[in-house]
């Protein structure tokens, strides 16, 4: 294009024509035209532009690009993209145009993306819009099934029998369904064909329980020893996570042997107990009565341990208004009791909010029981409430109401101790199976300096311990970096305990490490650092 330039002589009015080249897109910044002289028209035609990727109704997670095609009549000087009419990133001059967008960065939910597109005249254009829906936010969980010892995917061999609630006349346990199946015959299977990705075996773990063998697919993946010094039931005994998500056999085999620990050496007991299955399998942990989160009104009594409570011990209350409450971070929660002739009624609470009532009696006693399990919730913090009403059934003889122990469920996968993720420097003693731990064992160590670490994928992860009279102050690491120090000492006993949580990592590898001090607490009688396993959340 040319330039006209006036200029003046000066020894007498001249006219100087000078040529200049410019360029197309800086025409419609020309000055007036000269009369006379041949110019250019004003650029008012507007770009085009249209967004490519992604597609309307994609959904979208973590960081993408998006992408627009533009044009114009001239040049296209610009594209800037917007969510919500938000500008994101910067504009790009050039192409191909793009743009990156960081969806973890802004709430799940559903957005619109335009491009606007410029030239150098000033003429823009909008681009049709696009809607995408950002779902950054794990899937809800699986739900759980329980498939109980009756159900017909299950099959037993030869040696097997069922064992109810009210097994040799003791009347004591209250078995998932209502009944169990056992045996003590050496080879005697029990096979569970299952679909999905997890499997968890419930059964008992006790003073006169034996030794297992586990296969998976018909493969031998383990031998699990159930001796426990109490006597625990509806527990997990064994966890197959990994798997593909098809058809699956998990087959259980008596061995007939037991622990040499085992109080029942004098006696051909060497029990193997199928109570049920559980596909998914779930994240559960099993508080006591004596855990330090749980806090109880006036009213409230230890009862006899002349009964097989969970790790020994409950506590129970006869008193009208007499409450226990117990926070907690979970999608669920049960609480395990106790149901018999001389039990009342209770009343529950769930966030404040009433729940319902409880009535507990039964005409025969029936320990551990599950009385009362709450609906799934969100992922967060909760608190359960437990009531002593001082009412009860016509047919009762008591007003008892007992907490014994509770289950919690949370999200993700649980890693025990003995776990390949899991490395140790220094002195550590595994294998310590004297209480209700996770999976039956914990490892303890009190050497300054000791280490576990955990190394896991994902976006969150917890370390489950335990809080004791014995036990220290531990340091916790994260990729490496110090995050705190914990002093795990309680007067009351917490096992399988949340120690530390930690959430909100970037999604990918990471390492936690805990970290034992060799110090402790003024009131505690040692030093000990309990592992007893760790929680993965992606």
């Amino acid at each position: 294009m040319l330039k006209i330039v006036k200029g003046v002589c000066a020894a007498a009015p001249l006219v100087i024509i000078s040529l200049a080249w410019i360029p197309p897109q800086a025409s419609a910044q020309l000055l007036p035209c000269i009369p006379g002289l041949t110019c250019a028209s004003p650029d008012n035609t507007p770009p085009t532009v249209r967004i490519t990727s992604p597609a309307s109704g994609a959904t979208v997670s973590g960081t993408i690009t998006v992408t627009a095609d533009a044009s114009d009549n001239v040049g296209v000087a610009g594209v800037q993209f917007k969510y919500n009419g938000i500008n994101f990133d910067a504009e790009d001059n050039f192409p191909p145009y793009t743009a990156t967008a960081y969806t973890n960065n802004i709430p799940d939910g559903s957005y619109t993306l335009t491009a606007v597109a410029r030239d150098a005249a000033g003429n823009q254009t909008t681009s049709a819009p696009v809607t995408i829906t950002i779902s950054n936010a794990p899937p809800p969980p699986e739900a759980v099934k329980r498939y109980e010892e009756t159900d017909a995917s299950v099959r037993y061999g030869i040696g097997w029998n069922r064992r109810d609630d009210d097994f040799r006349g003791t009347g004591w346990y209250a078995w998932s369904g209502g009944a169990a199946a056992e045996s003590m015959t050496p080879g005697a299977q029990a096979t569970f064909t299952f679909t999905g990705t997890s499997v968890t075996w419930i059964g008992m773990r006790g003073y006169d329980s034996g030794i297992a063998r586990v296969f998976v697919d018909g493969v031998f993946v383990s031998e699990v020893d159930m001796f426990m010094r109490s006597n625990e039931i509806h527990v997990p005994i064994f966890t197959a996570s990994g798997l593909t998500n098809s058809s699956h056999t998990l087959t259980i085999e008596a061995t007939g042997r037991k622990n040499g620990d085992s109080q029942a050496a004098s006696s051909p007991l060497a029990l193997v107990v199928v109570d049920a299955f559980d596909v998914p399998a779930p994240v559960v942990s099993q508080l006591q009565d004596t855990d330090p989160d749980l806090s109880f009104t006036t009213g409230w009594t230890p009862w006899d341990n002349s009964k097989p409570w969970s790790s020994w011990f409950a506590t129970d209350s006869t008193t009208p208004g007499a409450r226990a409450r117990l926070p907690f971070i979970g999608t669920s929660i049960s609480w395990i009791g106790y149901r018999g002739p001389d039990a009342g009624i209770a009343s529950v609470y769930l966030d404040g909010s009433f729940a319902g009532e409880v009535d507990l009696y039964n005409p025969g006693q029936r320990v551990q029981a599950i009385v009362f399990t709450s609906p799934t919730m969100a992922d967060a913090n909760h608190t359960l409430t437990i009531e002593a009403t001082g009412r009860k059934n016509a047919n009762s003889t008591g007003t008892r109401v007992v907490v014994d122990a509770f289950l919690v469920t949370t999200l993700g996968r649980r890693f025990e101790e003995t776990d390949p993720s899991i490395t140790y420097t220094g002195n550590w003693d595994q294998g310590n199976f004297n209480r209700a731990w996770s999976m039956r064992t914990v490892t303890v160590s009190g050497e300054p300096g000791a280490q576990a670490t955990f190394t896991f994928s994902g976006t969150s992860v917890s370390w489950i311990g335990s809080r004791k009279s014995t036990t220290g102050i531990a340091r916790v690491y994260l990729d490496g970096a110090f995050v705190t120090e914990i002093d795990t000492y309680s007067p009351t006993d917490g096992l399988q305990d949340t120690i530390f949580r930690t959430s909100g990592l970037a999604a990918g590898t990471h390492t936690l490490t805990i970290e034992v001090t060799g110090r402790k607490n003024a009131a505690s009688s040692s030093a000990y650092i309990v592992v007893d396993a760790f929680d993965a959340r992606p």
